[in-house]
Parts: C-alpha cells; sequence; structure tokens
C-alpha cells in the first residue's frame, strides 16, 4: 500500500468519525439551554409570574405569564429560540404587556429550572400543554397569538394548523433544522442525519392564521432566503418585514414593535 493510499484512509477514517461525533451529539449543538432558576430580577415590575402546568409525559414545567391587562385584550404565547431561557426574553417581550397584551412565556424541559431533555416531540407536547393552560384559564384559541422565535418557528407553525389563532408571528423562520444544517454544515452530509427536523415547509401551507414574518437581512444564523421562502409558501393573509440592517438577535431594534403591533391591530 503506498502512502498516499494510506493517507487517504486516514482521511476518510478521520471524516467518517467526524461525521459520527456530530451525529451524536448533535442535540447538544442544537438546543443550548441555561440550566438556572428564574430570579425575580428578571420579570419584577412585568406583572409576570411563575407557573406550573404537565405536560402529558408527566413534567412538570415551570413558565412565566400575565393575563391581559383588559377582557378584550390577546395574550401572546412565545415559543423562543434555541439558547438561553425564558428569562432572557422578559425584556423583550414587556412592551407587549405595556400595550395591554397577555403573555407566556413557555419554557421547555431540560431549561431553566425544568427537568427533562429537549427533543422535537418533547417541545411539541411542552407546547400543547401551555396551549392547553391558557384554554383552562378561559383564554380562547382566537385570542392567542403564536410567536415562534428562530427555533420556536417549528412549534409556532406546527399549531397554527390545527386551530385558527388570532395571529401567528414567526420571528426568522427556517425550511427546516436539516436545510439549515446543510448549509453550516456543507462538508458532511447534514441534511441526512439530523433527528430533530422540525419541517415547517411541510406545514405552512395548511396555517389557519393571518401571519406575520420578521427576518433580518444580514441574519448570519438562519438565512433570509429560508424565511422569504417560508413566507411565499403561506396561504393569505400574510405579511413581512425584512429588516435590512438586522441580524439573528436584533430585530427590537428597528422600531419593529410598532410595526408588530399595527399588524395585530389590523388582524
Amino acid at each position: 500500500m503506498t502512502k498516499i493510499s494510506l493517507i487517504m484512509i486516514y482521511g476518510i477514517g478521520i471524516y467518517l468519525l467526524v461525521i459520527l461525533i456530530m451525529f451524536i451529539f448533535q442535540r447538544s449543538l442544537l438546543y443550548q439551554p441555561s440550566k438556572e432558576k428564574l430570579d425575580i430580577s428578571y420579570y419584577n415590575n412585568t406583572g409576570l409570574e411563575k407557573i406550573n402546568f404537565t405536560t402529558l409525559d408527566g413534567i412538570l414545567l415551570t413558565s412565566l405569564f400575565k393575563k391581559p391587562s383588559k377582557s378584550d385584550n390577546n395574550t401572546i404565547v412565545v415559543f423562543h429560540g434555541n439558547a438561553g431561557h425564558i428569562g432572557h426574553r422578559v425584556h423583550k417581550f414587556k412592551p407587549f404587556i405595556d400595550e395591554g397584551y397577555g403573555l407566556l412565556l413557555l419554557e421547555y424541559r431540560g431549561y431553566g429550572e425544568n427537568t427533562g431533555k429537549p427533543t422535537e416531540n418533547g417541545l411539541y407536547m411542552d407546547s400543547k400543554a401551555a396551549l392547553d393552560f391558557l384554554n383552562n384559564h378561559n383564554i380562547p384559541v382566537h385570542k392567542t397569538i403564536l410567536y415562534g422565535e428562530s427555533l420556536g418557528c417549528g412549534l409556532a407553525v406546527k399549531f397554527s394548523t390545527t386551530d385558527s389563532f388570532k395571529a401567528t408571528i414567526l420571528e426568522a423562520p427556517y425550511t427546516s433544522i436539516a436545510d439549515v444544517a446543510m448549509r453550516q454544515y456543507w462538508y458532511i452530509p447534514a441534511k441526512w442525519l439530523v433527528l430533530d427536523r422540525y419541517n415547517i415547509m411541510n406545514k405552512i401551507k395548511s396555517i389557519k392564521s393571518p401571519l406575520l414574518v420578521l427576518h433580518g437581512l444580514k441574519d448570519k444564523i438562519i438565512n433570509i432566503e429560508f424565511g422569504k421562502r417560508v413566507f411565499n409558501s403561506a396561504p393569505k393573509p400574510k405579511k413581512a418585514l425584512y429588516i435590512p440592517d438586522a441580524g439573528h438577535n436584533n430585530l427590537y431594534e428597528f422600531n419593529t414593535y410598532k410595526k408588530v403591533i399595527s399588524f395585530l391591530k389590523q388582524n
């Protein structure tokens, strides 16, 4: 066996080892929770309170909730992104509370002080438990707004196909996690190795709510082309806000609140 052949064999072996490692640890790459108990300083003076509800598979979830300030106001359910915990989102969504909206910041299993390990099916059960909580507190679906943030867009879209909610908002949506993985890890067959796919493109045509898509044109995590494909495939009524100077995490630095609230008041 020649030296070149040995180098090729070693190279292929290393390549396959990299693929195996990434396959085994892929959920650690996708889900990046902050594991800390919610400090009252995160939500003090917002009206938000800690609540608990239990998923179908028996996991107790601690989340944050505030009823709308008026009986005729709507409630926003936030399905947050893959990193951190809900405390990190309080400041971002407080202006909606100030406008009188109710707010449910759902915390997933394995995030914050919640037990369990996040998976696609697990997060679907978490989301269902959150929506059941609202129903049990007399907040109907037609007065509920689903807000998906990045990873959470997959959850918002799934449940938007089952009921006619007041509206669905998708911040930095993607076609599927497999497509995003293939773009980021182009050097391996990532698309075929993804376990938790959150395939939005298979569902977006079936949503039953008015849709608002928010996406930064300079998003380096989820490329704007994914957001445009999702928007173009969605049924009407729909609206898109493509923000020229925004990246993945700073969309609300560009006067976005007023535009979102204007959309909600029109639908």
